[in-house]
């Protein structure tokens, strides 16, 4: 047999071998890694929830939609429904990013802020509309009306705890930088957490 023969036989063989490989670390990485990821993610620290002492962010003045919205009652979950209606803001349960920052203009002086909120209601929107089902039952808010808005404005305040301007986040607290590490790391367990106290 010619030495090329061989080396077409085995060409095969050798190809499936790599691939068996691939498929075995594949599984290892699966095995081993994968449930190290989520042990990791198992129990969100209660600092998550301290976004209002980590990050001095001045909070929406809503206030200003009180002509447009002096009829939503006092409920967040109207009231939200209502501002966000009232700025287009809101198709449905949807949310219109290209309105969002006039939204935010007229309930913000500051333009860090407006940033900063801008940027974490675009991270919020598909995450909000997918995880809709499961965020409720852990908000106390009233169902009032759809909280849609509020999800959305609940979940943009909650990324503040790693989103917030440097000249604004208390970076001497330990349970801050804490909230941080977790909440960049397993955002979506952080988020659950921050939401069982709102």
């Amino acid at each position: 047999m010619q030495a090329y023969e061989f080396e077409l036989i085995h060409l095969p063989l050798e190809a499936l071998a790599m691939q068996t490989w691939r498929i075995l670390v594949m599984l290892i990485f699966l095995e081993f890694v994968v449930p190290y990821e989520a042990a990791k993610c198992k129990a969100a620290p209660k600092s998550v929830q301290n976004v209002h002492i980590c990050c001095s962010a001045p909070m929406p003045n809503w206030g200003v939609y009180n002509r447009d919205c002096h009829n939503a009652g006092s409920q967040a979950s109207c009231r939200l429904a209502c501002i966000f209606n009232a700025s287009s803001a809101l198709q449905g349960t949807r949310l219109v990013q290209s309105q969002v920052r006039p939204m935010l203009e007229r309930a913000f002086a500051s333009e860090a802020t407006i940033e900063v909120y801008e940027s974490n209601f675009a991270r919020c929107s598909s995450l909000v509309r997918s995880k809709y089902q499961e965020l409720a039952p852990l908000s106390r808010q009233s169902d009032a009306c759809d909280r849609h808005a509020l999800f959305y404005s609940l979940c943009a305040y909650a990324r503040l705890i790693f989103t917030c301007p440097e000249k604004m986040w208390q970076r001497n607290n330990k349970m801050c930088q804490e909230a941080k590490t977790y909440a960049r790391t397993c955002s979506w367990p952080a988020l659950k957490m921050f939401m069982k106290n709102t």
